[in-house]
């Protein structure tokens, strides 16, 4: 059973952008600072049609203590924010080689992503990069059709 609607590999180039960052175990919390991160960028005109939004998990809690995993969600970084405001914080995403999966936009669709990215790497014949994220990637023109990506950082 495929988890996913297509399948891609994509040079993602790296970017400054500006994110919101939650610690703690990975969970329901993540689903809010999302929900946080996306009031934020409407209220300050972020938010368009060429929209895309990052989701990662920045730890893995099979080796990190649950309540020590970071979670960021960001946007590429406005040209006229140069700075962090009291809100979001400024960095740069590290780019490079990535197999993205295209799949439903649902709870349930991501979760299953997750469980079953890892053995799909490897039955295609790619090997993680366990240095970068994986990303969660929400395009608005693809979350408006009910679709995002998860995005693995591939060697």
């Amino acid at each position: 059973m495929k988890f996913y609607v297509s399948i891609a590999q994509e040079k993602i180039p790296p970017a400054a952008v500006i994110y919101m960052r939650r610690t703690g175990a990975y969970g329901a919390e993540n689903y809010a600072l999302m929900d946080t991160f996306k009031k934020w960028i409407k209220a300050n005109n972020l938010y368009d049609e060429d929209t895309v939004i990052y989701a990662m998990a920045l730890d893995n809690p099979e080796t990190e203590e649950p309540c020590r995993c970071r979670y960021d969600v960001c946007i590429n970084r406005p040209q006229n924010q140069n700075d962090a405001s009291d809100q979001v914080e400024c960095r740069e995403l590290e780019g490079g080689k990535y197999l993205v999966f295209l799949i439903p936009h649902t709870i349930d669709a991501v979760r299953t992503a997750w469980q079953m990215c890892f053995s799909e790497l490897e039955l295609l014949g790619y090997l993680p990069d366990e240095s970068r994220p994986i990303m969660e990637r929400y395009k608005k023109r693809l979350v408006d059709q009910q679709y995002c990506e998860l995005c693995m950082p591939v060697l």
